[in-house]
């Protein structure tokens, strides 16, 4: 989508629809109800007799029979003006943006004067609403070819304001793009099918991320892997005849003097459980069990463009976990790239065994300040949290303040887990260092207690995506599909580093 900014009024601005923020009552907001003009004039009508109220959420088109160059204005409710937050603003922005999109609006234009309430920066706000925008209207139809008429899509977006410095608003349209599309890059990796999504699929998007925004990228094929010691990454690959690919980008790796941050992501293109086969139902769905690896994906080109002060090394160990022949099997004794041994329990927990190389490896040969690591990894989260927020591990108390704070702005919700030791005993093994899983109970914790051993007690953040990752249905600035999940929250964490 093309995304625009402009210094200028209300009344001047000619686009199809223009959207318009009221706040609750509507009759008394000093924006619309209570100031006179052409404005008023098109809404007094509608706004005297109740149907508009501004309550949050509401959404309602009004049509200016001439009185402005604009046709429709689409009055978006803010509710209370004490209470409107950034990420209420997301969350109404992208249904107003399918609300206009439907009527197959191609050219959205935003008065940034009427959003910039509650005492909220510009540069925010329009960081919001742009962000609001780009994801709510998203659609994936990379894979149709019959009917593509039929899809109506938003080309454009303008955010103008008639009071504030276009080059203050536009810096908060720049990042909010730049962040939505990389949530949407997210979104089209792991909701695309396996057959497409592969591992040389992931790499191919790596070397171009790194082609159009000057980042180092290095990828280790399955000799490569063998020879280096990704013993373990190797065992879930060994039943796959897809080549599987270890790939590593680096931002920043000239930077002198500045942290180092580690990320991880899981990315198996398609699971289905190896030797310990998951059943039919639903399988369908393990395309997305690489949502972990896409997400450090997108986070790197959101990182590659707005260039924070840091080393950022992103890893994604990617493999499919298939049945064969050659598959792991249970009860395998597998040595991991930092020589600890591993009792395979399933061969269907085959994300820990690909992520605990993966941290190892950054540990000791990046000596990260902090390691992040994210994958769709247990369905005890998913019956944890539901659908509504991400599960998190940490083991340092300064990385968890850094990760709340980005929760907050980046309004995705997040909830902290236990880490105590007392799990231990559930992957304590007779014939090797460990067993990589531990039984269904507290199946999440057990899982994050075995990646601890990886981390060489670097401060590390694991985050189970598992059940946050999706949505079922078009709903705020989510479409049904894959979130993009945490894209976000990362991407404020690395910029307000």
């Amino acid at each position: 989508m093309k995304v625009t900014t402009k210094k200028d009024e209300l009344l001047k601005i000619d686009a199809p629809v223009i959207l318009v923020g009221v706040t609750d009552e509507a009759s008394s907001d000093s924006l619309i109800g209570k100031k006179t003009g052409v404005l008023h004039e098109v809404t007094k009508e509608l706004i005297n007799l109740g149907d508009f109220k501004g309550e949050k959420g509401q959404l309602q088109f009004v049509y200016t029979h001439d009185k402005l160059p604009s046709k429709r204005i689409l009055l978006v409710g803010l509710g209370k003006e004490e209470k409107i937050s950034l990420e209420g603003l997301r969350k109404t922005l992208g249904n107003a943006s399918r609300k206009a999109r439907d009527l197959d609006v191609k050219v959205l234009a935003v008065s940034l004067d009427h959003f910039i309430r509650n005492k909220l920066e510009a540069k925010d706000v329009a960081e919001a609403i742009i962000q609001g925008i780009v994801m709510g209207s998203f659609q994936n139809l990379a894979y149709r070819t019959k009917n593509l008429d039929k899809f109506k899509r938003l080309s454009e977006a303008i955010l103008f304001s008639s009071t504030i410095d276009e080059k203050v608003f536009g810096e908060g349209v720049t990042s909010g793009t730049v962040i939505a599309d990389a949530v949407n890059f997210c979104r089209e990796l792991s909701w695309g099918p396996a057959n497409y999504i592969t591992p040389t699929k992931l790499a191919s998007e790596a070397e171009r991320i790194a082609k159009e925004h000057s980042l180092q990228v290095t990828i280790f094929d399955r000799e490569k892997s063998k020879e280096i010691g990704l013993t373990s990454f190797l065992a879930v690959a060994q039943g796959t005849e897809e080549p599987p690919k270890f790939i590593i980008l680096e931002y920043g790796a000239d930077k002198k003097d500045v942290d180092t941050v580690a990320l991880i992501g899981k990315a198996v293109t398609f699971d289905t459980g190896g030797i310990s086969l998951k059943p039919s139902k639903d399988m369908g769905l393990m395309k997305t069990d690489m949502t972990g690896g896409a997400v450090v994906l997108a986070i790197m080109q959101a990182i590659g463009q707005l260039k924070p002060d840091l080393h950022v090394v992103a890893l994604v160990p990617a493999t499919d976990n298939m049945p064969s022949g050659t598959a792991y099997h249970p009860a395998d004794i597998i040595t991991s790239y930092d020589g600890q041994t591993i009792e395979v329990i399933s061969t269907d927990a085959e994300g820990r065994m690909i992520i605990n190389d993966a941290l190892a490896y950054a540990a000791k040969n990046y000596n990260p300040t902090a390691m992040l690591d994210f994958a769709t990894l247990t369905g005890s989260m998913a019956v944890a949290l539901g659908n509504h927020a991400l599960g998190y591990f940490a083991n340092d108390e300064a990385l968890n303040e850094r990760f709340q704070k980005a929760s907050e702005t980046s309004g995705e919700k997040c909830w902290r887990m236990p880490l105590w030791e007392e799990y231990d005993e559930q992957f304590k093994s007779d014939i090797a260092d460990m067993k990589h899983a531990g039984g269904r109970a507290g199946g999440a914790i057990v899982a994050a207690r075995f990646l601890s051993k990886f981390v060489d007690e670097k401060p590390w953040i694991h985050c189970d995506i598992a059940g946050y990752s999706s949505s079922d249905s078009d709903k705020g600035y989510n479409t049904k599909g894959c979130k993009g999940p945490a894209v976000r929250l990362i991407v404020d964490l690395l910029r307000n580093w």
